[in-house]
């Protein structure tokens, strides 16, 4: 507890010896006269105690509200609430005067009750014992009066003990006085107890500068919920602009080294065991300063496979003002390494879910203890293996997030990876006479425009609106068909482009994934997806989780890998994250907000596209049910989150990570308004940079429709580099999934795997 209130007590009641003493009575023999009249003169002894008791304390609230170093003797670091002297803390102090001469008091933490802002003395409840089971319990308030009564309270003392456990709610009915701060109870002798009504707690988001511990006491007193075993490191507090470096493991597995947060942060660091042979990593950046914490918490996540805690992200969303939540997955590693899941099927149950889960819980559980109040709201933002982590958490735990942005997700996990691992077998390798070098995709890359971007959106900008409408005719590519391009294929590489554009089937015809998209391709050979080379993520989910044979090889990927893969999807705990069942996120209230690349190299939207439809299947909804919770919106020439320096030739920067935050508009705003004003966004408005650069200034801007719309020219002469320019049209045949349909998304009979 904070205060050491015996040794107050004490030092008040001997004072008042000396200096006040208890009238008519000599000062020094108290036994004499509790038991003497208990019946005339303990109630001039309260009525005395409470008097002295108040005056004090209006004393000390004084003193340490105008000098709070003066007060620092008397505070621990005890207490897992920030909470600051009695005056103003959401504590009850509970005295007890015995036959015996002897006084006792107890502090109690009310828990329940987050501190008031108010100044005034809040509650100390007091007992006085006269006899064995007899006493009088009281409130002593700067807004109570008190009534006594002998009563046998064995059980009513029984509430009030030193243990620091406060009372049970009190079942009495309320004053009949509309305006009373006091209610009354009535004991079993008729006596009555006035107790005031605590002020109200702030509301959830606003935090209490009046009851505070420091970052440097924190990990002393945090504590977290049954069934998480969090453990603090450290507590350390960062001006703003000052560097926070990082090391260890984190450092060692290319995590970043130093990171410079723009607001004061109480930076927590922590693990959570997770496992015998497990444990969770993770940080918490609490902004610092009433006016700089926005009251919500975001969470961050981990792209590709890597064990890296997102601190650009979290050094972005703390300038924001949000308290940030980030993990290294449970393990430390790179973004394309994934010799980790060799170890143990613990790593991967931590990368799929468990990580994330953790962190979040014993992350609000920071916030809530550093503050001294519960967020009002919590979100996530991830893209790529984040954004799939985003839909697991709307998935399995509809309660951790209001709000989740995904982007790009790499979900359906096993089957993205098996598609992935699938070009080098296409492509072959660089001296292979069906492999195409970069050239050669750039031309292919000039075929596809020529038929399909001034075509279907009515602007020759370079740019595929909707590649889903592209109907493509690879024979001009030909030169035995005398191709009048600047370059030409043999017939062995067209074919080769008509296998790269193409579904991923079973052995029974179902569809595993959907195709890359048209104008995607020059971006795929250069992050490596055509380059004639396996791919690190592919090959060793393949080779280390499902195969588990280090002889094994990417070139040599069959159907029985895919299969096995679906079968160990569970043991992996159910790593693909791709149900459709969002009903209990529905309920929850949750809004998910999802954005993906039409130009992306690394995972095709059309796997974006699908889950929409087939979240819209399970749950039985068309697109306006869909609206109200779940949003996807598809961005025009955009590639993989960024990755690489290749982010595409489409308006892609809308505020979604730290190097997009420079374009006007924010994505996390506009999930904000949806979550916490109920009002959806229809577009997404992005910026393209000279460049992307953005001193150069703004290329052009494009509000990108959400799905089931098309982002549609309005002609007639319009500036098409102007968002204005654009409009969204319902794609009328959205539904349609199957055989013959543009993108192939579903099987025959219109199920999804």
């Amino acid at each position: 507890m904070f205060f050491a209130l015996p040794v107050l007590l004490a030092a008040l009641l001997g004072r008042g010896a000396a200096e006040t003493p208890w009238v008519g009575h000599d000062p020094g023999d108290r036994r004499q006269v509790a038991a003497a009249d208990p019946a005339s003169t303990i109630r001039d002894e309260i009525t005395r105690l409470e008097d002295a008791l108040r005056v004090e304390y209006s004393q000390l609230a004084s003193l340490c509200n105008t000098n709070p170093s003066a007060c620092a003797p008397y505070s621990t670091s005890t207490n897992t609430r920030r909470s600051s002297i009695p005056s103003v803390s959401s504590r009850s102090s509970a005295a007890s005067i015995s036959s015996a001469n002897s006084l006792t008091a107890s502090s109690s933490a009310a828990t329940s009750t987050p501190a008031s802002k108010s100044s005034s003395l809040r509650s100390t409840a007091v007992t006085i014992s006269v006899a064995p089971n007899t006493s009088f319990p009281l409130s002593v308030s700067r807004f109570s009066t008190v009534s006594t009564s002998s009563s046998t309270t064995s059980s009513r003392t029984s509430t009030t003990t030193s243990s620091g456990s406060p009372p049970p709610p009190s079942t009495a009915a309320p004053s009949a006085k509309a305006n009373s701060t006091t209610s009354t109870t009535t004991s079993s002798m008729g006596g009555i107890i006035s107790t005031p009504s605590p002020p109200a707690p702030p509301a959830p988001g606003t935090p209490d500068p009046m009851a505070s511990v420091s970052c440097e006491t924190l990990c002393s007193s945090l504590t977290f919920p049954t069934g998480f075993d969090a453990s603090p490191v450290s507590c350390v507090s960062y001006a703003a602009n000052s560097t926070i470096t990082i090391t260890g493991g984190q450092a060692e597995s290319t995590c970043g080294t130093s990171f410079v947060p723009e607001v004061d942060v109480c930076r927590v660091v922590l693990t959570v065991a997770t496992s015998e042979e497990s444990e969770v990593y993770m940080e918490v950046w609490l902004p610092e300063g009433e006016s700089e914490w926005n009251g919500r918490t975001m969470s961050t996540d981990n792209g590709g496979v890597n064990g890296c805690v997102k601190f650009v992200d979290m050094q972005y969303v703390t300038s924001l003002g949000f308290a940030a939540i980030g993990d290294n997955a449970g393990h430390n590693g790179s973004s394309f390494d994934g010799s980790w899941f060799a170890e143990s099927n613990e790593l991967i149950l931590d990368w799929a879910y468990r990580a994330r889960h953790s962190s979040v819980v014993v992350g609000k559980a920071v916030v809530n203890q550093f503050y001294n109040t519960p967020a009002e709201y919590s979100y996530y933002i991830g893209c790529s293996a984040g954004g799939a982590q985003g839909m697991k958490s709307a998935q399995e735990y509809p309660d951790d997030f209001d709000g989740i942005i995904s982007g790009s997700a790499a979900s359906d996990f096993n089957h993205l990876q098996a598609w992935s691992g699938r070009f080098l077998q296409l492509t072959g390798s660089p001296t292979a006479e069906t492999f195409l070098t970069s050239a050669d995709w750039l031309t292919v890359q000039t075929a596809i425009f020529d038929q399909c971007d001034a075509a279907i959106d009515g602007v020759d900008d370079g740019i595929l609106e909707d590649p889903t409408a592209c109907q493509f005719d690879s024979s001009v590519l030909a030169c035995s068909n005398n191709a009048t391009l600047a370059g030409c294929l043999t017939d062995i590489q067209v074919t080769t482009v008509n296998n790269v554009f193409s579904e991923l089937y079973n052995t029974e015809g179902e569809l595993l994934y959907p195709a890359l998209q048209y104008g995607s391709q020059v971006d795929a050979f250069r992050l490596g997806q055509l380059s004639g080379a396996a791919q690190g993520i592919s090959r060793d989910w393949y080779k280390f989780a499902v195969v588990d044979d280090p002889d094994w090889e990417a070139v040599d990927m069959s159907q029985a890998d895919y299969a096995r893969a679906d079968e160990l999807d569970a043991f992996h705990g159910g790593v693909s994250a791709y149900s459709g069942d969002l009903s209990a996120f529905q309920a929850s209230g949750g809004k998910l907000l999802m954005y993906h690349g039409m130009a992306d190299p690394l995972v095709t939207q059309g796997n974006s596209q699908r889950y929409y439809l087939k979240v819209a299947q399970s749950l039985g909804l068309d697109n306006s049910g869909l609206d109200d919770f779940f949003r996807l919106f598809r961005i025009s020439g955009m590639a993989h989150c960024g990755v690489g320096g290749i982010s595409g030739a489409g308006a892609w920067m809308f505020g979604q990570n730290r190097v997009a935050s420079v374009a006007p508009n924010s994505i996390i705003s506009d999930l904000q308004d949806w979550v916490e004003d109920d009002v959806a966004p229809d577009t997404l408005t992005g910026t393209k940079f000279w460049y992307d650069t953005p001193s150069l200034g703004v290329q052009f801007t494009r509000a990108h429709c959400r799905f089931p719309y098309r982002t549609t020219y309005r002609g007639n002469g319009l500036d098409s580099t102007l968002a204005s320019s654009w409009s969204c049209e319902l794609i009328e045949d959205w539904q349609e999934c199957g055989v013959g349909a543009s993108p192939r998304l579903c099987n025959v009979d219109g199920s999804f795997l």
